[in-house]
């Protein structure tokens, strides 16, 4: 039986939608939600700029979902402690 290297890939190496599974995540608002998910696809579509563009990537999501940039900061800060 053969595996194809992608699927094997997907299950070993890298598990897209991880951060769904968190506690902190599942509490959040859905308008929350949603403007993680889009910081979390910024961040894969372009991971070695990521860092570098981390705090405006956190204001243009704070303004496309209309939620404060300390809610945003509050989660991920809540998310690194839990880990």
């Amino acid at each position: 039986m053969t595996k194809r290297f992608e699927g094997v890939y997907n299950s070993t190496v890298f598990e897209k939608d991880e951060h769904k599974k968190s506690k902190q995540y599942k509490g959040l608002s859905p308008k929350m939600r949603n403007a993680v998910d889009e910081i979390f696809k910024t961040m894969d579509s372009k991971p070695s700029d990521f860092l570098n563009t981390f705090e405006k990537t956190i204001k243009k999501v704070s303004k496309k979902f209309k939620v404060t940039e300390k809610q945003l900061m509050n989660y991920f800060e809540k998310e690194m402690l839990s880990i």
